[in-house]
């Protein structure tokens, strides 16, 4: 039983990915902010990764595949999150607030 809390495996980081996962999906659906939905996107992806390169070690054995994906992976996913943080900031500059409800309410 000390054997599986000491020695980090597979399943240590499969919860960790859970855990990072989980944490960015609680954050997309409650905030209403779209910054920290965003940022919450992010945390997701990170997850993934995370999940990819776990996997990948734990069935290849060797890491140059695994991070050649996982480099893409993040690449795409800074991408990604530049691309929404511009739009966020247009939208911030048209409405003077990122909140989601007051954007809902003035296009009433």
């Amino acid at each position: 039983m000390i054997d599986i809390i000491f020695n980090i495996g597979l399943i240590h980081y499969l919860f960790l990915s859970l855990f990072l996962f989980m944490t960015g999906l609680i954050g997309v659906l409650i905030s209403r902010n779209m910054l920290r939905a965003v940022m919450s996107l992010f945390i997701m992806t990170i997850s993934v990764v995370l999940n990819f390169v776990a996997f990948g070690y734990y069935c290849d054995g060797t890491m140059e595949k695994v991070n050649m994906l996982s480099i893409f992976i993040l690449i795409l996913a800074v991408i990604q999150t530049v691309i929404a943080l511009v739009i966020l900031y247009k939208i911030y500059q048209a409405n003077e607030y990122l909140d989601t409800e007051k954007i809902k309410d003035k296009e009433n």
